[in-house]
């Protein structure tokens, strides 16, 4: 069973300034190197200063590994503030039904 992660916080002065080519890279650190994510999707509020991702994994133990693991630190240590992640059970076929897309590009569900 696919596992959906959301994480959002508050970013901090240091985060909201890093270039595109930091957050490229970041987010090819992230594609290459995160065991059993399928996908991001990456979300800001601007107005009111929140951040966030919307990941998909192939099961819970990945997400929490990174969720509870890499990613807190990660954000933690830049500075964010207010970090909030929850997982949820991705109920697949009232997804597809509503034509979500639950697999990486090129790969058959």
């Amino acid at each position: 069973m696919t596992v959906l992660l959301q994480v959002n916080y508050t970013p901090s002065a240091e985060q909201d300034q890093q270039s595109d080519i930091e957050r490229l890279e970041a987010a090819d650190s992230i594609a290459k190197n995160v065991a059993g994510l399928q996908w991001k999707v990456w979300i800001s509020n601007q107005a009111d200063r929140i951040r966030g991702g919307i990941y998909l994994f192939d099961h819970l133990e990945s997400a929490r590994a990174w969720g509870e693991g890499n990613l807190r630190a990660r954000l933690a240590a830049a500075g964010g503030r207010n970090i909030s992640i929850t997982y949820f059970d991705v109920d697949e076929r009232l997804s597809a039904i509503t034509r979500a897309v639950l697999s990486r590009p090129g790969l058959a569900a």
